[in-house]
């Protein structure tokens, strides 16, 4: 029987490679990568599948066996290839993120191979490859991959580590190869909306991004629960079955689904608590040249010759923010023989970027964060992932001194929402600015006998309680309501402002859900005393906004709606142990001026 006649899956496993290399067949497909406050696709994941004849069953078959035969780097090479010749027709600024195992990344000659592959494409930069640095990893192998790492992310590549949480990606790796994006493993995002451990590890990730300018893709989202999960925790990108299963590439996700993300974000960021416009990222921002990835370096050094009040130029591909490019950079490799490369060749490491929505102290942070070689590069500011502008270190300094001498308390309170000052200065903001034609509720929500609760069992349990209704007024009273603001106004004392009408939908469920959380929370701190008649107190005023002029006003209002409360509950027993009460802004602040008169 000749080599041709031979069954292909009884070859041996080098000759089986060889004739899938061969005869090309490997195909490949893409999962979308959806940026989870806008719903639009970011990029996509090429994933690489053995086609029939190959000999192959699927990929994990085909991948394990390039590792048995040390045929690592032809299987990759042919896969990076086919990725890239597929993705140099897509939109500008759609990122292409692909595989690749420690093995094949760290050899001398990866970072020379891949810019080659990319040049023969044409249209692609390094800007918008994103290399996924997975699992199949072997100690000896580990050692000289930092050094390569450091030579593709300085060519302009992106890193990514894959399934972080679970095998050796771990914080040691992340620490050593300082990534760009983390990639979240499907065992931290299956069922994250019913396991607090795993939200808490979220978390941490999360920050410790923001933090060091890593950006965090939840990966294998299969339900909708865990989709609204990882946005309330903060995770700027998604992927998965829910999003999108693997196959052609595509421009854009279901709309009902880009809605629905694009409502939950607006409402997690709304809650999540109100920063002043005076404390912003964005109100130190300065314009700067903004060049397409695809220029040439010396066209952006004529440019930056003519304007020399500028530092350097802001890097986009397709409007997407791609880095920053210093002026003596650009000028030393305009005069070096790299002239005529395009300008995303020399971003590197440079991608330092500050939402425009950012409190300062986080740009402060973000800037002190960095290396050595890079402190003194401005940091780039975005609106919705676009470059808007930079943040020079002239004013960050200006802004660390500012803080410095400031004696201002504006942090959230302990149960992470805005506190008393944060929630005056909104109340403000609001009051001046917000349409006449439009009508807000204001609803005060407090804990009847959460003195004497406290007294009998203790300020822990006490403190439990008012975490556990900040939890429930965001997740049921406030649910679906996109344009609300939480402030904590003292002790177990809250604020609520929502469009006029909204919160009756969800009042009823949320007051049925908290008395139920009293209930255990009293049987937690039994004794031999009464247990007080725990509930919610709601105070809701009726279109406040515009009727009321000042801050003090609506305090005001509070304290004749507690009088109301106490009138209407003193005779009979409720059969609740929450009261709610209403009365309309207008209703009300006439009677009290018509009190003022008589009197």
């Amino acid at each position: 029987m000749t080599a041709s006649n031979t069954n292909p899956e009884c070859l041996p496993v080098e000759a089986k490679l060889r004739h899938t290399l061969d005869g090309r067949l490997l195909k490949s497909v893409f999962q979308p990568i959806v940026d989870m406050r806008s719903g639009e696709v970011t990029g996509h994941e090429v994933l690489t599948r053995p086609i029939p004849g190959s000999g192959f069953n699927n990929a994990e078959e085909l991948f394990d066996a390039a590792e048995t035969a040390n045929m690592n780097w032809e299987i990759e090479a042919r896969a990076r290839q086919m990725a890239m010749q597929a993705a140099g027709n897509w939109r500008p600024g759609t990122l292409l993120f692909m595989n690749s195992s420690p093995e094949v990344i760290a050899h001398p000659r990866f970072a020379q191979s891949i810019l080659n592959d990319l040049r023969s494409v044409g249209k692609l930069t390094p800007t918008r490859i994103v290399l996924e640095i997975t699992e199949r990893c072997r100690d000896r192998e580990f050692e000289t991959l930092p050094h390569s790492i450091e030579t593709l992310r300085e060519t302009g590549f992106q890193i990514a580590i894959d399934d972080v949480g679970a095998g050796t990606s771990g914080l040691n790796r992340i620490m050593t190869l300082r990534p760009g994006w983390l990639k979240l493993d499907r065992d931290l995002v299956e069922g994250i909306d019913q396991d607090k451990i795993r939200q808490h590890m979220v978390r941490f990730l999360v920050y410790f991004g923001r933090m060091s300018t890593i950006r965090v893709i939840g990966e294998g989202i299969e339900r909708q629960e865990e989709l609204d999960t990882l946005i309330e925790l903060g995770v700027g990108y998604g992927q998965g079955y829910l999003l999108g299963r693997p196959g052609e590439p595509v421009e854009r996700i279901a709309p009902d689904l880009a809605r629905h993300i694009r409502s939950r974000a607006s409402k997690s960021t709304l809650v999540q608590g109100h920063v002043p416009e005076r404390e912003r990222a964005r109100v130190l921002a300065r314009k700067a040249p903004i060049t397409e990835s695809i220029t040439r370096v010396c066209e952006v050094a004529t440019m930056l010759l003519h304007d020399l009040d500028h530092p350097g130029c802001i890097v986009v591909d397709g409007g997407h923010f791609a880095g920053w490019c210093d002026r003596d950079s650009v000028l030393r490799a305009a005069s070096d023989g790299r002239a005529s490369l395009p300008i995303s060749y020399l971003v590197g490491s440079n991608r330092a970027a500050v939402e425009a929505s950012a409190p300062l102290v986080d740009a402060l942070d973000l800037a002190a964060s960095r290396t050595e070689h890079t402190v003194g590069s401005p940091l780039v500011v975005l609106e919705d992932g676009r470059a808007v502008g930079i943040i020079p270190v002239s004013h960050l300094l200006k802004a660390a001194s500012e803080v410095c001498r400031s004696s201002q308390t504006r942090g959230v309170s302990i149960v992470g929402v805005p506190g008393r000052v944060r929630t005056d200065l909104y109340l403000g903001e609001l009051l001046e600015n917000a349409p006449q034609d439009r009508y807000y509720d204001i609803a005060f929500v407090d804990l009847r006998s959460f003195a004497e609760y406290n007294h009998q069992f203790g300020y822990e349990l006490g403190d439990q309680l008012i975490h556990q209704l900040v939890g429930q007024m965001r997740s049921t009273l406030l649910h679906q309501i996109d344009e609300a603001f939480l402030g904590h106004v003292g002790d177990d004392q809250f604020i609520i402002v929502a469009p006029n009408g909204m919160l009756d939908a969800n009042l009823e469920s949320f007051l049925t859900q908290f008395e139920g959380t009293c209930g255990l929370k009293c049987e937690q701190g039994k004794s031999d005393k009464t247990i007080p008649r725990m509930g919610a107190r709601v105070m809701i005023l009726q279109r406040a906004l515009p009727f009321c002029r000042a801050t003090q006003q609506i305090y005001q209002a509070r304290a004749q709606l507690r009088l109301l409360l106490d009138r209407q509950h003193a005779e009979p027993q409720m059969p609740r142990t929450s009261q709610v009460v209403r009365c309309d802004a207008a209703t009300l602040l006439a009677q009290t001026e018509a009190r003022r008169a008589s009197a």
